[in-house]
């Protein structure tokens, strides 16, 4: 399958994408399972199940791990899918917690327009071959969220949201106020407005283990209120998948199954299934899947599924066709994973 990619260009520029609202400082390590030796190298736990395994070995008695700090970076979903839709050639708007009074020089680097209404959250992310894991303190604010992001874009949120092509709305699981700025945004943006049906609104909830079912069941009906006035897409891994199935009591099935059955009962446009070894886009067309090019020994997996959704929200602006969008999806990710890079739209 060929996109040609390069001749819309413009087309690309002319779309404009708004994101909120999460943004942290990520530090990026490996853990050292044995340091170096006069003949041998120093090396580290391969997989998150041989780190555990280890863990689960010293139980009863404590441990003592040291970490091979790789890199200090910009992270959490806004800023990964931010910087890459913006080097996809979009019109990228964000308002994020990016910095206090002004962005932190660490998201400096992002192609985008930048509106700071905190200071960004604090993680460190261990680094395995078959996934991360990622460790953060709670992160609250100490005055109330949407009055924050008015005061960073002059009272305009609402409008910037309102205007734009699409909408992604990030990380809900990870920040205790996001639900109320995801409602706050619906009111402002799109509650008094005609449907604009070839508009879209982007969703990704993040890992929620942590969320009662309660309040997955209040997102994902809010989800289906966006889906009245636009095309509605929520995106999941594979976990995240399994985790809001059995919180909001599905029938057990697959992943298709489950993907359908999301649709259905809260009135969702889309959903989209990233896992390893499979996509699955979920539509009232039916459902599409493709195999993901598996990289076996990744440069980097932080922020694979953050740029899997921002190819993904390219994919639906240009209103590509279901196989074309899950293509563009994958062979983004899988450059970045193979390379530590973000691809180009060139080398894309």
């Amino acid at each position: 399958m060929e996109l040609d990619l390069l001749g819309r260009r413009a087309e690309i520029a002319s779309k404009r994408v708004v994101v909120g609202f999460d943004g942290f400082a990520d530090t990026i390590a490996r853990v050292i399972r044995e340091t170096a030796g006069a003949d041998h190298p120093e090396t580290y736990f391969p997989t998150i199940r041989s780190f555990g395994e280890y863990l689960i070995a010293q139980a009863e008695k404590s441990c003592s791990l040291e970490l091979k700090v790789q890199a200090r970076q910009l992270g959490g979903n806004l800023p990964y899918v931010s910087r890459a839709a913006g080097l996809l050639g979009l019109d990228v708007t964000c308002i994020g917690m990016l910095g206090e009074g002004a962005p932190d020089p660490l998201f400096q680097e992002m192609p985008c327009r930048l509106y700071a209404f905190a200071a960004p959250g604090e993680s460190t992310c261990l680094e395995f071959q078959d996934g991360k894991v990622f460790l953060a303190p709670q992160y609250r604010l100490s005055a109330d969220p949407w009055q924050l992001v008015q005061n960073a874009t002059g009272g305009r949120a609402g409008e910037l949201f309102a205007d734009s092509d699409l909408l992604a709305l990030l990380n809900w699981s990870e920040l205790p106020f996001a639900q109320s700025l995801w409602e706050h945004v619906y009111r402002e943006s799109l509650a008094d407005r005609p449907p604009q049906m070839d508009r879209w609104a982007f969703f990704d909830l993040c890992d929620c283990t942590r969320r009662p079912a309660k309040e997955l069941e209040a997102v994902l009906a809010l989800m289906g209120r966006f889906a009245e006035k636009r095309r509605a897409v929520l995106s999941l891994n594979e976990n995240e998948a399994l985790v809001t199935a059995r919180a909001v009591a599905l029938e057990p099935r697959d992943l298709a199954g489950i993907g359908e059955a999301l649709r259905e009962r809260f009135g969702i446009t889309e959903v989209l299934i990233h896992t390893l070894r499979e996509s699955l886009l979920c539509t009232p067309r039916g459902v599409t899947r493709q195999a993901t090019r598996f990289i076996p020994a990744p440069r980097i997996s932080t922020g694979a599924g953050d740029h899997f959704n921002a190819a993904a929200c390219l994919g639906a602006v240009l209103e590509l066709s279901d196989e074309e969008r899950l293509t563009l999806s994958n062979r983004f990710s899988s450059l970045y994973v193979e390379t530590g890079k973000t691809p180009s739209l060139e080398s894309l």
